[in-house]
């Protein structure tokens, strides 16, 4: 083995994000070496407070990416533009060519791992249960998924390049601090947003903790190195379900309005030409992205992750929605969209 293998540090992007930071909190709590690329470091200080090294920049700025990656053992590539709604340009900036950069810092460096957090929205949102992960992409054309194909691109090249890649494949994140499945999502409950569906399809879920042990596991596996794994909680659980949890959890009403898939893919469709034609920054009420998130079934085996890293998730659904409910009640506005994640006390 190359002896800057020894080098205990691993970098951790996106760690002022959601699940960045529930990754670079579980490596410090086992003793590791973190380091963390942030754009705005005052945001990551609860993580240096427990012992995190951090480098001011993010994934525009070379000089940034190689001071971050000098002499690191293993990355984990979680920061991205996780997003239903923006500029393309900003899409492509955080999650193609950020990713190419990264990489590209990478090269030289001994790495024993590269974690590459892509997407289950890779496939297209197909409305099918049981995929695997030889399932091939398919580019929709929506902002997100098209540019995380390509960063997925990017880090498949690098890997048949000789570097160590495990690229993971998330469905939807919930738990503590989650905007998109959290806050952001209540506040379309307390706005009226109605179902897609009646919410009855598989929603993909998966509770943050799983996603993180996964992340380890493929840190720690020479059996990860070159694969490519899902990580949801692939127990079949609804979004109706999900969204019964967090109303009667937070003391909302349920909400009471369905759409057909259709009639609300016509509506977004609409909307977003409608939000284009006036420059409108702000998202429209309804997306494409939204309406397939919710609107079709996300059902992702998780056969290789169990077979090839003996991977079982140790957060089920009751107590996954149990702390996201206790997170979001401690938040000064439930449902606002500005929520700010709040780092856990000791």
């Amino acid at each position: 083995m190359d002896e800057r293998y020894n080098s205990p540090v691993i970098l951790v992007t996106g760690a002022t994000g959601f699940l960045g930071s529930h990754v670079a909190e579980a490596l410090l709590a086992r003793g590791e070496a973190v380091r963390l690329l942030a754009r705005r470091p005052e945001a990551a200080a609860w993580l240096v407070g427990r012992g995190a090294q951090c480098v001011a920049g993010d994934l525009s700025s070379a000089a940034a990416l190689a001071a971050a990656v000098r002499g690191c053992r293993a990355v984990v590539h979680c920061a991205a533009l996780a997003a239903d709604w923006g500029p393309w340009q900003a899409f492509r900036e955080a999650n193609d060519h950020g990713v190419a950069r990264l990489l590209e810092a990478c090269r030289d460096q001994a790495l024993a791992r590269f974690v590459h957090i892509s997407t289950a929205d890779v496939y297209g949102y197909p409305d099918c249960d049981g995929l695997d992960e030889a399932t091939p992409w398919r580019d929709r054309g929506f902002p997100y998924n098209s540019t995380k194909i390509a960063g997925e691109r990017h880090a498949q090249a690098a890997q048949r390049a000789g570097l160590p890649v495990t690229v993971i494949r998330p469905g939807n994140i919930y738990g503590p601090r989650s905007i998109s499945f959290g806050s952001e999502l209540v506040a379309a409950i307390k706005s009226g947003a109605p179902l897609i569906r009646g919410g009855r399809v598989n929603a993909g879920l998966v509770y943050v903790d799983n996603v993180v042990a996964l992340i380890l596991m493929a840190l720690d596996q020479p059996a990860a190195v070159g694969a490519t794994f899902h990580s949801v909680d692939d127990d079949g659980h609804t979004w109706r379900e999900y969204f019964t949890a967090l109303c009667r959890g937070l003391d909302l009403p349920l909400p009471q309005r369905s759409l057909p898939r259709s009639l609300a893919y016509a509506l977004a469709t609409l909307m977003e030409w409608g939000a284009r034609a006036r420059r409108q920054q702000r998202r429209p009420l309804l997306t494409r992205t939204a309406v397939e998130l919710l609107g079709t079934r996300q059902g992702f085996s998780m056969a290789r992750a169990r077979r090839q890293l003996g991977f079982v998730p140790a957060v089920g659904f009751e107590e996954g929605l149990a702390r996201t409910v206790a997170w979001l009640r401690t938040q000064s506005a439930p449902g606002s969209s500005t929520v700010t994640p709040v780092p856990p006390t000791a």
